[in-house]
């Protein structure tokens, strides 16, 4: 999607429709000067998922990006004392007050807050990194295999619109692996360590063409892989990922399922639109909610997914912000109503784009916010659980 007039922030979508900044594609800036950022890199020794005592999950990203799986907390890391230490405030992009202290040694991970002190151990998912043939492309990717015995459910993490590399979604193998699923991650053809030319941000159905032939061909390269049950591999799309993944099923019969994050199911010029209203999520708009739908239901310009969305058969969940100021909402529950089709599953959540907490849908509020809103991270894994398996 075209790029608004400023950049969106699109959380765990893992890129915005428009071609705006992603939380987990690029560093935060912080709201004041002290904590810092810590430099580029320093997270990579610490990246991966631990468990606590309880059993519950804390996941590291490269990009300096906490989550609590269990409490849905989500936050910026910034610098502590030492190379080993860190710390998150109060919001997303809020590090002071500073609300708790990470110290990573000996493969565990100590967070300190509210007077508590939880100790989690790291992990062993085995990582191993891959060359996908594709199209014109070899793409460069990372298998990331739970623990346990298989076979295991398997997923393709299919990139939004910004010019992705894998590690860009650490959040979401983090919590797939959790549930038990072997997970691919690849860089975009062009990027990273992908060969082949990279189409550019917009969405134009040549550019999705290739895309999805990419996803189609990262599918069945994971489907074939030691350890996986072919029957049940599927995709995960997020934001402009939510129209590749559908033209991805249509040329790959084995896909078993599919899980859309703030994904449109409107035409791009409708999705444009609707983020031109707000600027992206930068400003309220001006206008009514009666005159922005008419305008955006007036514009049938660029992609359509409907033949795409029409053609879906496999099991389907797709997550929406209520508050979204990049992809128009209601219309597209209204749209995937209007398919009458048993095999999706439409859940909303309080929250913009990012999928953060956030009841106004601007990117100013998500800096703010404490963490994912309810029911994120549990619809996922519930539908997960009864789709997959």
């Amino acid at each position: 999607m075209r790029k608004a007039a400023a950049a969106i922030v699109a959380l765990l979508c893992a890129a915005a429709c428009a071609t705006g900044a992603s939380p987990v594609g690029a560093r935060p800036q912080p709201a004041q000067s002290t904590p810092s950022l810590p430099a580029q890199g320093a997270f990579d020794r610490f990246y991966g998922s631990y468990r606590t005592e309880a059993g519950d999950i804390l996941v590291v990203t490269r990009l300096g990006w906490f989550a609590d799986l269990a409490d849905s907390t989500y936050r910026s890391l910034y610098s502590g004392t030492g190379s080993s230490r860190f710390a998150f405030g109060p919001g997303f992009r809020t590090p002071a007050p500073i609300a708790a202290s990470l110290e990573f040694g000996d493969g565990r991970l100590t967070v300190r807050r509210a007077g508590r002190a939880t100790t989690a151990r790291r992990l062993a998912l085995e990582q191993t990194d891959v060359s996908i043939p594709a199209d014109g492309a070899t793409l460069a990717g990372s298998i990331t295999e739970p623990a346990g015995p298989g076979p295991h459910p398997a997923i393709v993490i299919v990139h939004g619109s910004e010019p992705g590399q894998r590690y860009y979604y650490d959040f979401w193998v983090g919590l797939y692996t959790s549930l038990g699923l072997t997970v691919l991650t690849y860089d975009k053809r062009g990027q990273g360590a992908s060969s082949g030319r990279y189409p550019g941000e917009y969405p134009s159905e040549d550019s999705l063409t290739v895309y999805a032939d990419d996803a189609s061909a990262a599918l069945g390269f994971l489907s074939g892989w030691p350890g996986v049950d072919s029957k049940r591999v599927g995709f995960h799309g997020g934001s402009q990922g939510g129209w590749t993944v559908p033209l991805a099923m249509m040329r790959h019969g084995k896909a078993a399922f599919a899980i859309l994050v703030s994904a449109p199911a409107v035409t791009v010029g409708q999705q444009v639109t609707w983020s031109d209203f707000s600027s992206g999520g930068a400003r309220l708009p001006s206008q009514s909610v009666e005159q922005m739908d008419a305008g955006v239901r007036a514009d049938h310009s660029g992609y359509d997914p409907a033949p795409a969305l029409a053609a879906l058969s496999a099991p389907a969940l797709w997550l929406l912000g209520r508050n979204d100021r990049t992809v128009p909402t209601d219309l597209c529950v209204e749209r995937l109503n209007a398919l009458r089709k048993r095999n999706i599953r439409i859940q909303l959540v309080d929250s913009g784009h990012g999928l953060l907490l956030n009841r106004s849908g601007l990117t100013a509020d998500d800096d703010k916010a404490p963490g994912l809103a309810p029911g994120v991270i549990s619809s996922i894994s519930d539908w997960i659980r009864a789709a997959v398996g």
